[in-house]
């Protein structure tokens, strides 16, 4: 991925994203939104197969993660990380002398949150709606042994605890490099306050996704955080979405499945464009 880092300020906080023009016509604007546990380095698999595909993508760090600013003033709600996302898009669209555009939003765990309420908050500007492994579901509380911060010293802090929590997550061994990505941005000042924020943060309402919008939800059959209580929401918030369930991935597809993840997304484009 070639595309070189941009970033735009809101009320002095920068958050970060990259933009590839397709290699052929442009037929689709996409945007690529990641979740606290990845950076736009993770979606490097999936560039090419969209990029042939017609689609424009603009990969953007959710605020206070990735190369996102990481300070006071980050925005602690879905609702206000929406806003932010949309004027990101609104950029691109009067950069590329296409205002108003539609857009597909393809959102990553707990980042699928604020893909939520971008629909909300703009239905009319979304073209369809994707998202793998959905993080909707407060974080139950009973998760975090010994309290909240003890876990994320113990899982996050820790480079050994790390390692061993993220392989839980995916099913399967992770190279150094990619476990570096996600990791680093999670130690600078302030990161676990906001990281643990958003893993609390609540269940969003079930008229989030009122609306005639095409919708998939793609998780793993070994994702550990897809529990019977996940899905149970995803079916609450997602009902008329098509779901599909890769039965040996986990938590991070774009890294261990993404053949299988670009065969769904090639099929999902073609069907739409039909």
């Amino acid at each position: 991925m070639s595309a070189e880092s941009q970033y735009l300020a809101f009320h002095g906080v920068r958050v970060h994203f990259r933009m590839l023009e397709p290699e052929v016509a442009l037929k689709h604007r996409v945007l690529l939104l990641c979740s606290p546990m990845i950076s736009t380095f993770h979606w490097r698999k999936l560039v090419p197969e969209l990029s042939q595909l017609g689609c424009l993508l603009v990969l953007v760090d959710l605020p206070g993660f990735g190369l996102s600013d990481c300070s006071f003033g980050v925005p602690r709600d879905s609702r206000m990380r929406a806003s932010i996302i949309w004027g990101i898009l609104d950029e691109i669209d009067r950069r590329t002398g296409a205002p108003m555009s539609m857009w597909h939003l393809i959102s990553h765990g707990t980042g699928c949150r604020t893909a939520l309420s971008m629909f909300q908050q703009c239905p009319d500007s979304v073209c369809s709606q994707v998202y793998i492994s959905p993080e909707l579901a407060q974080m139950d509380a009973q998760r975090f042994a010994n309290g909240p911060g003890r876990w994320f010293d113990r899982n996050i802090l820790d480079a050994a605890g790390f390692k061993r929590m993220a392989e839980t997550l995916s099913g399967y061994p992770m190279d150094d490099y990619v476990l570096e990505k996600m990791r680093m941005p999670l130690l600078r000042p302030g990161a676990k306050d906001i990281f643990l924020h958003v893993l609390r943060e609540e269940t969003p309402q079930s008229d989030s996704v009122c609306g005639f919008c095409p919708v998939m939800a793609i998780w793993g059959g070994r994702d550990k955080l897809m529990d019977p209580r996940e899905i149970r929401t995803v079916e609450r918030l997602l009902p008329e979405a098509e779901k599909h369930v890769l039965k040996s991935a986990g938590h991070f597809p774009m890294e261990t499945h993404s053949r299988a993840l670009r065969d769904y997304l090639r099929g999902w484009f073609r069907y739409l464009e039909t």
